[in-house]
């Protein structure tokens, strides 16, 4: 799912997308001409094995999310880290963003209850 960024502006721009067992949804509000800061929540579940044991787990996900998408190169004035996506066609893909947090949620390690009591 792709938004043009010409046809956000300061009213929330709500978006639902459904990926499998995990939905993705809130909304978008253009902050400035190139920057568009985006409220969501990644809610579901999904099977995964225990980093420890490997013993299948079922984790529950319920994510709040504050992502920012620039329009083309984005220059963070305090040379911090930033949470801010950069697209260089004018159009914000969502499915990108989504797929894009849901694997940095999963980077992280799980255990299963009999691994995390040890």
């Amino acid at each position: 799912m792709k938004i043009a960024f010409s046809k956000l502006n300061n009213t929330p721009y709500p978006f639902k997308l459904d990926l499998e067992n995990i939905v993705f949804e809130g909304n978008m509000v253009k902050i400035n001409p190139k920057l568009v800061k985006i409220n969501a929540t990644m809610k579901g579940f999904v099977y995964r094995p225990c980093d420890r044991c490997g013993e299948e787990l079922e984790l529950d996900i319920d994510e709040e999310l504050e992502i920012f998408a620039s329009d083309g190169l984005f220059k963070d004035i305090q040379n911090e880290l930033s949470n801010t996506i950069e697209f260089f066609d004018s159009q914000i893909d969502l499915m990108e963003i989504a797929v894009s947090e849901f694997e940095a949620y999963l980077s992280d390690y799980f255990y299963c209850k009999n691994c995390s009591e040890d």
